[in-house]
């Protein structure tokens, strides 16, 4: 979807008016941007009362700001070392941009080159964890951030702390995702953690809310899509039934994302609660951090080292008798080239080149195929590449995703494919 043309700095001021109008997760808004030129256009077209199917308070909104509050904004953000990303600009993060709500204008503060790294993990819990949960989101996060991954998270106290901590301890990197204006002192307590953030270069502060924005209740819920959205994966760490990490984590499948649930430490406790439907329904179970490696592994192998991303012991390695692994026991690897876009779609997977591969290729190539030149197609991608999102073979084949999902119907239904949690499929050995 082309979402208004270019990138012109002087369009700022009509991207910050028309964030004050509509607001944050403004859907009526994304509506009207595909179609046109500029967001100078929507501006001119709502404050001429031109724009049809404005609500009452968008109207009364748009009398309300006016362009010279926005430039008021734009000269706030400059001088206190805070970006603007609209939608179209270069610097929005493209696997974003490809969520079904998008935010139409992002604030940042801090090291934005952390948006481009296709190894992020959005990490979510509870503000009062158990001892268990804080030592398994250490030990989980720690090892990942050294192999650099980008840890995502939502600032708050407690599991959101912890995974900021663990990462920017590990000698990697951090996103947190406000729900608040990014100058707007909340979580209280949580200033040094933000300080480190940026002083360290390793961190970064993300928010879909303009400056001065307050951290009302209702902020966070839509907040929480954004959180999901910039990691093809979302490991839930410690949920009670109506924890809004739960929210996250059906953003999560929405999106079509992995989602990761930590097996709860006791059934009768209410605080794991939450993750045992999401484990029932489907949600993967969360053992080891090389669990995340392999499931990046399939999507970006070029950014993952064959050697870490070995299958690891599907058993808990944090029962009471057993200490999480040391930061030291993982070797850093060289950190792999800047890569020239987020958009994960745009990256395509190699297939790993092992033994097994070699040994079981002649196998795949006698395997029956489809009678159709797309299902076999399907299918043959498949067999190459493993489980892969819906999107991401539409994307790699060039086949409309209405068209592609049909096809996977039928080719399910004859027995060459099989549909995983989250849009995710895999070709099946034989029919």
């Amino acid at each position: 979807m082309e979402i208004c043309h270019g990138e012109q700095p002087e369009m700022m001021r009509y991207w910050v008016w028309l964030a004050q109008v509509f607001g944050a997760g403004s859907t009526k808004l994304l509506s009207f941007l595909p179609d046109a030129e500029s967001p100078q256009e929507i501006c001119e077209a709502v404050r001429g009362s031109r724009q049809a199917e404005l609500s009452v308070q968008q109207r009364t909104e748009s009398r309300r700001f006016t362009l010279d509050d926005a430039d008021r904004i734009i000269h706030y953000c400059r001088s206190s070392g805070i970006e603007l990303l609209p939608i179209n600009s270069s610097r929005y993060p493209g696997v974003l941009r490809s969520i079904p709500s998008p935010p139409v204008l992002l604030t940042a503060c801090g090291n934005l080159d952390l948006l481009d790294n296709p190894l992020s993990l959005a990490v979510v819990g509870t503000r009062h964890p158990s001892p268990y949960t804080e030592r398994v989101t250490s030990a989980m996060v720690g090892p990942l951030a050294q192999q650099g991954f980008t840890i995502v998270s939502g600032f708050a106290i407690g599991v959101d702390s912890i995974a900021h901590r663990a990462a920017l301890d590990s000698g990697g990197s951090t996103i947190a995702v406000l729900g608040c204006g990014i100058n707007v002192d909340y979580p209280r307590g949580n200033d040094a953690l933000r300080s480190r953030m940026i002083s360290s270069g390793a961190g970064l502060l993300l928010s879909e809310y303009l400056p001065g924005t307050q951290a009302y209740p209702a902020n966070f819920p839509r907040r929480n899509r954004i959180l999901s959205g910039l990691s093809y994966a979302t490991a839930v760490m410690e949920a009670a039934m109506r924890s809004g990490s739960l929210l996250t984590a059906q953003c999560a499948v929405e999106q079509g994302r992995y989602l990761y649930c930590v097996p709860p430490a006791d059934l009768f406790d209410d605080r794991y609660s939450g993750v045992i439907p999401l484990l029932r329904d489907g949600a993967i179970p969360l053992m080891n951090y090389k669990d995340i490696l392999l499931a990046f592994y399939s999507k970006v192998p070029q950014y993952i080292s064959l050697e870490n991303a070995v299958q690891p012991s599907r058993s808990l390695i944090f029962a009471e008798d057993r200490k999480p692994p040391a930061a030291a026991d993982t070797k850093k690897p060289k950190p792999a080239a800047k890569p020239e876009t987020a958009d994960f779609a745009e990256i395509p997977p190699e297939p790993p080149q092992t033994a097994v591969s070699a040994q079981t290729a002649p196998a795949e190539k006698e395997a029956p195929l489809p009678d159709s030149e797309s299902g076999q197609a399907i299918v043959s991608y498949l067999r190459a590449h493993g489980d892969v999102y819906a999107d991401d073979i539409a994307a790699a084949l060039d086949m409309d995703l209405s068209l592609l999902l049909s096809e996977l119907t039928m080719l399910e239904l004859d027995g060459f494919v099989e549909s995983l949690f989250g849009k995710v499929y895999r070709a099946l050995p034989t029919v």
